[in-house]
């Protein structure tokens, strides 16, 4: 395999790169002298990589190869599977800021998929459940008898991850709003933030920037794309990493949200929550693991941590993890294309925010 790199440093701020700093660009030395060996190890194609610091991206790196023979660049554009979620709860909660929809309306008064038309559960649903998995429904509809989408639960009485949620309460801010989804997430977070790589659906600009995964056996895959004329709220978001840092780092500042709305995003969800999955009871573990409104929060010592991570499960699909802890300002994007794609954004992490209490965390899950 080929392996190359291609950095992108320094803070940006009004345009304007700064020099990195001399922390960053040890990281940057280390990530430079490991990451083609974890490549190698692991059978991924490649890694996009961005890291947030002082909250600001310092650092935008990638690896390996984008495609049989291309080399990865901080250009590549990967898929993010369920990375795609904090997107979407973002473009929902700016709209609610907004006053263009509540995330306590029933979702019902402009939407109701006609697999549920008939169950009286689906008057309960808000954007709200979605969002804290707690609407009822199964995570795709096509694991469901039939492939049909039906309610497990009342919505809000219990939790359970759900993809078809978030989907849903897209779909209902589309109808409601009387514009498709995209370019809602266009005009409420993808043109604020300055994230011009990104997309729910295929676009031209894609064209020869796409990573291509490596499966098991260390053959090429294809990667998933949605056509122009869908999107899903939930899955393969595609972008850079370094678009997606900069949406963190927007998320951190709490732009384009109340102040009421902002503090409320970042608490654990009302209602049932997630039960706790990390059972070592070192320092590893946080003290709790509970869902906020996009985010999963984990709760150390020194404050929450907020992440998110996405698995593709086709042969050869992508691995991705985005995480930030507020009280340091300080976050971590790793994007990866290839089915071991876990191990080595764990790896990465520990180079990108060396003794941060999620690093071993993430290592030990």
């Amino acid at each position: 395999m080929l392996v190359a790199a291609c950095t992108s440093s320094g803070a940006v701020t009004g345009g304007a790169t700064t020099a990195p700093t001399p922390a960053t660009a040890a990281i940057e030395a280390a990530l430079d002298a490991q990451v083609p060996a974890m490549l190698a190890r692991y059978g991924v194609a490649s890694v996009g990589i961005a890291l947030i610091q002082d909250g600001r991206v310092v650092l935008e790196r990638a690896y390996g190869e984008q495609s049989a023979g291309v080399p990865a660049t901080t250009g590549t554009l990967y898929g993010l599977a369920s990375v795609t979620k904090p997107v979407s709860a973002e473009t929902l909660l700016r709209l609610a800021a907004a006053g263009r929809l509540s995330l306590d309306e029933p979702v019902a008064s402009a939407w109701i998929d006609p697999d549920v038309a008939g169950d009286p559960r689906a008057l309960q649903l808000t954007v709200r459940h979605a969002l804290a998995h707690q609407s009822g429904l199964p995570n795709w509809r096509g694991h469901s008898p039939g492939g049909r989408l039906a309610f497990a639960f009342a919505p809000g009485s219990a939790y359970a991850y759900s993809g078809e949620g978030y989907d849903y309460a897209a779909r209902f801010a589309e109808r409601k709003l009387g514009r498709n989804f995209e370019d809602l997430a266009q005009e409420m977070v993808f043109g604020p933030v300055g994230m011009r790589s990104t997309s729910y659906s295929r676009r031209g600009w894609m064209s020869g920037r796409l990573a291509v995964g490596l499966d098991s056996a260390g053959r090429w895959g294809e990667p998933q794309v949605e056509d122009s004329s869908h999107w899903n709220a939930a899955n393969n978001l595609i972008t850079t990493a370094g678009d997606y840092a900069r949406f963190v780092v927007s998320v951190m500042r709490g732009e384009g949200l109340t102040p009421a709305l902002q503090a409320e995003r970042l608490q654990p969800a009302r209602g049932p929550q997630m039960k706790g999955r990390c059972q070592d009871t070192s320092a590893v573990c946080p003290r709790t693991v509970s869902q906020a409104l996009g985010w999963v929060r984990l709760d150390y010592a020194a404050g929450p941590v907020f992440m998110h991570t996405g698995l593709n499960g086709r042969p050869g699909g992508e691995r991705t993890l985005a995480y930030f802890d507020p009280a340091r300002r300080r976050g971590v994007v790793v994007f990866t294309s290839g089915s071991n794609g876990a191990r080595l954004y764990a790896e990465v992490a520990a180079l990108l925010d060396p003794g941060a209490p999620i690093v071993a965390f993430l290592a030990a899950e």
